[in-house]
């Protein structure tokens, strides 16, 4: 989760997908705030290759060896791991070189928040003001039993919607690119290839350009069955106030509330505290962050007298990539039997990726996401790398509904609310 007490948050981008979530960090978008150490060693592009490499490989293990949140380092031997990628981050020729040998490395900690951010994608992240960019601007998953990711979600005035793409095509092969040998940037034309909804092979041209992705949308639609659904992809201060508005202004009328996480991968700690506030009349528990002596910092929801204070019947609908802080909030629920949770996943979890983490400096102007805290439930459950068990399985999209405008999901959370 991000917090504001710090003080001044990949691999090769070959698949459509990897530039869907590009910039992202993970699949859930994680959460943190920078946090700005006194001294950080200085590297330029003007650096010899092999000096830079060095100067940032060796802080960005100084910096996991003194601040990751877990002393044993998930049971792997740190010195020897950083011995064991010296040599390919030493010997690398660009920056994607260098970060994906980064991020190999700190893989191999098995901790969802640890990730290495090169230079160019953090420049993007700054212009664009959100560190959920998209260069494509659609997200594809993959589904049970199909060979190939599918279109979930197409970002409206980005290069896939102005190409035509649309959702329940299907993702045939790699993205095409001129120059794979370079980082992606800006300009560049790709090609990719789909099965449309006529099972016609299309190849798709697109002009990559920074357009926000995961974490950008709020959606509120009250249905003709009198249930309101709300859709937020990130929490923060403003999607806070929105979620408040919304309930009171609709508070009256509607017969429940689906809160919909199914792309929300966290946010802001005091962001989540306060729309967690939304949903009761007094403060409750919701668990404790941990660091790595075992000290704990608890977690409550922040409810205000001017708050929407919403009693009505609530479904949270969550779905394998709501993380982070998505999942305290449905942990929380869960636990104080304020309303059901309803997934929409094939393990009947989320994305299990809930820690307290802060993003690093790094020499040459990268950044280094690190996990500082565990979260542990108000009813004592560690959610890393498990999740969330939602009360209620949903069924998954299929290419038929997606390519339909349906939404099988909702509607098992609408009528759970309806109690049909």
């Amino acid at each position: 989760m991000k917090t504001r007490a710090a003080k001044g948050r990949c691999a090769r981008l070959f698949l459509a997908v990897a530039f869907a979530l590009l910039f992202s960090g993970c699949a859930s978008t994680p959460d943190r705030a920078w946090f700005m150490p006194r001294v950080t060693p200085r590297a330029s592009d003007k650096t010899p290759r092999a000096d830079y490499n060095r100067i940032v490989f060796d802080h960005a293990c100084k910096l996991t060896g003194i601040y990751f949140y877990d002393e044993t380092f998930g049971g792997r031997n740190w010195p020897a791991l950083q011995a064991k990628y010296r040599p390919k981050a030493g010997a690398a020729k660009n920056n994607e070189e260098l970060y994906s040998a980064l991020n190999e490395m700190l893989k191999e900690l098995g901790s969802s928040h640890a990730t290495a951010i090169a230079p160019e994608i953090v420049r993007v992240q700054k212009k664009m003001r959100t560190d959920a960019v998209s260069l494509l601007g659609y997200i594809s998953v993959r589904l049970p039993g199909l060979d190939t990711p599918v279109v979930y979600e197409v970002t409206p005035d980005s290069p896939a919607s102005e190409a035509g793409v649309k959702r329940g095509w299907l993702q045939v092969g790699v993205l095409l690119r001129d120059n794979a040998d370079v980082p992606a940037h800006e300009g560049e034309v790709v090609r990719q290839q789909f099965l449309d909804e006529n099972n016609t092979l299309r190849t798709v041209t697109f002009t990559l350009r920074a357009v926000r992705g995961l974490g950008s949308r709020n959606f509120a639609e009250m249905r003709p069955d009198g249930v309101l659904w709300l859709r937020f992809d990130r929490f923060s201060g403003d999607s806070a106030a929105w979620v408040r508005e919304q309930l009171k202004t609709h508070a009256d009328s509607a017969r429940g509330v689906v809160l919909d996480l199914r792309l929300n991968g966290g946010g802001e700690v005091g962001a989540c505290r306060r729309v967690l506030g939304e949903f009761f009349t007094k403060p409750v528990k919701a668990g404790v962050f941990l660091d790595r002596r075992s000290k704990a910092s608890a977690v409550e929801a922040s409810v205000s007298r001017r708050g929407a204070h919403y009693t009505g019947p609530l479904a949270v609908l969550v779905a394998r990539m709501s993380g982070s802080g998505a999942e305290v909030f449905s942990a929380a629920i869960q636990d104080n039997k304020r309303g059901v949770i309803v997934g929409s996943t094939s393990t009947g979890r989320t994305a299990g990726a809930v820690l307290m983490s802060v993003d690093f400096s790094l020499p040459g102007g990268g950044k280094l996401q690190l996990p500082l805290s565990n979260y542990k439930t108000a009813a004592g459950a560690l959610l890393e790398g498990r999740g969330v068990l939602a009360d209620i399985n949903a069924p998954l999209p299929t290419v038929e509904s997606l390519r339909a405008g349906e939404d099988p999901a909702l509607e098992c959370a609408v009528r759970t609310i309806l109690g049909k």
